[in-house]
């Protein structure tokens, strides 16, 4: 570990230290909050073990810590997304990580087919936008069809995808590879734990913030991720997962159900293999 490395570790840990200190919380009355073992979360106080992403959002949730306690942190944390933050550029790998952890997750999609339900092709298409190629593209299109495991394994997470009608219409890699994809939702819609739901292009407006998945967890507090261009970020805040529920429901109210999704599904994918 170098030097620096060391010293942002034992900073990091001294600042959650204080904090859990502050907040009144044993170390062993701390990692049963946390879902750890005491153990794990002395070693991370002792800049011996560095804490997960959701880890450090839980922390900073149950030690109760203010605005400047969470800029402190996620300045010692360096690039490491912490809930309640946004301005990062996107990180597969931190959403990764809480995917995996997930029992629920909801995903919406205004504009493009989510990480989770892509097929290579469409990957591959959709990222060639970001203008890379080659070695570069390859990897993101791997880490990104990499992903989707978390769908399958035996824990997997209850998965719910809202779709804009819009996100199946648009031909991304063309009408071949979107039929293609389109026909991969379907077969991923049969999965018992994964919904596929399309709000219709007939229902005219509805309420869209924007691409956003709340995520929740079996001993952690539920998170908000948001993604934009150029950013991203996880918001854990109770206002903040309750306002984006709220909205979840009304998505909901617009989109067609499952069966009749999957039916629509179908329609637009001969569509786009007549085109």
């Amino acid at each position: 570990m170098s030097e620096r490395l060391s010293a942002r570790m034992r900073a990091l840990a001294t600042e959650l230290t204080t904090l859990r200190v502050r907040s009144g919380l044993t170390t062993r009355g701390a990692a049963r909050r946390l879902g750890i073992s005491s153990a794990s979360l002395n070693r991370t106080e002792n800049a011996k073990r560095e804490a997960s992403t959701e880890e450090l959002g839980g922390m900073l949730a149950v030690y109760g810590a203010t605005t400047d306690d969470r800029r402190a942190v996620l300045e010692l944390a360096g690039e490491l997304p912490v809930p309640g933050w946004l301005g990062m550029a996107p990180d597969p790998a931190a959403l990764a990580r809480f995917e995996a952890q997930a029992t629920t997750i909801v995903d919406f999609a205004p504009t493009s087919v989510p990480g989770l339900l892509q097929t290579a092709q469409y990957a591959r298409a959709a990222q060639a936008q970001s203008m890379e190629f080659g070695t570069a593209l390859e990897q993101r299109v791997r880490a990104r069809v990499g992903r989707q495991a978390v769908l399958s394994k035996l824990s997997a997470p209850e998965y719910v995808a809202f779709l804009d009608e819009a996100v199946l219409r648009r031909p991304v890699g063309g009408g071949v590879a979107m039929a293609a994809q389109i026909r991969w939702l379907i077969s991923r819609a049969r999965q018992s734990n994964v919904t596929v739901r399309v709000v219709p292009f007939r229902h005219g407006g509805y309420r869209n913030p924007g691409r956003f998945a709340v995520l929740r967890f079996r001993k952690s507090s539920p998170l908000v991720y948001l993604e934009h261009e150029g950013s991203s970020g996880f918001l854990d805040a109770p206002e903040h997962v309750e306002l984006f529920t709220a909205i979840t429901a009304t998505i909901a109210s617009a989109a067609l159900d499952h069966i009749d999704s999957v039916n629509l599904m179908t329609r637009i994918a001969a569509d786009h293999d007549r085109s």
